[in-house]
């Protein structure tokens, strides 16, 4: 379970960075240009510090630990990879960078990513005074394959992050081998949420979880009419991440023959319960609580994808049955 989603603390944690440089180091000094502007990392980073999302799986995926991560990082396949590789705990601290910057700092990080973060000019200069830091090249959350090629090459390791890139692509279409339903499903990803009367949020075309389940086959069904100019969704904790504003009293308008519904996993059922009799008789609403699957969507990478094959796939692929029944 993701149990650090918003985390509002500094949790005091031993660091497991691995300060082999690799087989594969690259020359340094290394630019990295980005959104806002170009990073120079002049020699090979040891003490790596993330904010945002993914950052942190792809340096501990090619073997250099974060010295800290957010809480929201602090994920189930982030852990099942760290004690594979017997990795201690990053420092965590909370997701809002007001809170971390001191955090940080006291790390004395060597380099900061924050990719996927959603960050002003002012707050990237604040971090630059504490140790060079590599942005996405865009304002929005960049997909696992820009992370992974970003992180790589800033580490000097681009070499091994083309081989995890080329893993994950195999990785995708082995897990879906057994299910050829899913190929032939239409899919939404709709958010819901407690508060009485809220809006639902759908992720559009431009969202982790809509590019994740399009890489596993599953076909995007057509969104709304008229929803583009409803406006965008912040998530409390992920900011930005290509969600749209839907009215709940319009839910009928949503078609799909899987509708993925992340949820707070405490209110999970009770949310599509309530949601379901709105829907097409045959839609088959899978839930994904947010904790877990959803963040695993939204947080996309190499770890989240070769968790979600092992641990969603087969689930989406029974109601991919069912719904061509």
């Amino acid at each position: 379970m993701l149990g650090m989603l918003g985390l509002p603390f500094i949790l005091s944690a031993c660091t497991g960075a691995d300060e082999d440089p690799g087989s594969d180091a690259g020359t340094f000094p290394i630019d990295i240009s980005h959104r806002f502007g170009t990073t120079t990392v002049r020699q090979q980073p040891l003490r790596i510090a993330t904010f945002g999302f993914a950052a942190a799986d792809v340096c501990l995926a090619l073997g250099t630990a974060p010295v800290g991560m957010p809480g929201s990082n602090a994920t189930p396949w982030y852990n099942l990879r760290r004690i594979a590789e017997e990795t201690l705990m990053p420092v965590l601290y909370a997701d809002e960078l007001d809170l971390s910057l001191a955090a940080i700092e006291e790390l004395e990080p060597d380099l900061i990513f924050t990719l996927g973060a959603d960050i002003t000019r002012a707050q990237y200069d604040q971090l630059s005074e504490i140790a060079p830091v590599v942005h996405g090249t865009t304002a929005g959350k960049p997909t696992w394959r820009e992370t992974v090629d970003v992180v790589a090459r800033a580490i000097g390791r681009a070499d091994e992050g083309a081989e995890l890139v080329r893993d994950t692509e195999r990785t995708i279409p082995a897990s879906v081998s057994d299910y050829p339903d899913l190929a032939q499903t239409t899919f939404q990803v709709v958010e819901a949420f407690p508060v009485a009367g809220a809006d639902l949020a759908v992720y559009g075309a431009a969202s982790g979880p809509v590019d994740v389940l399009g890489a596993f086959g599953l076909t995007p069904a057509p969104l709304p009419a008229g929803i583009e100019t409803v406006g965008e969704v912040e998530d409390d904790v992920f900011g930005r991440v290509g969600q749209l504003r839907w009215p709940r009293a319009r839910a009928e308008e949503l078609r799909a023959e899987v509708l993925v519904l992340v949820a707070e996993r405490q209110r999970s059922q009770e949310l599509a319960d309530d949601l379901r009799p709105d829907l097409d008789q045959a839609t088959q609403v899978v839930i994904a609580p947010k904790d877990e699957m959803g963040a695993a969507m939204i947080m996309e990478s190499p770890l989240s994808i070769e968790w979600l094959a092992r641990n969603f796939i087969p689930v989406l692929a029974e109601a991919a049955f069912n719904a061509q029944q």
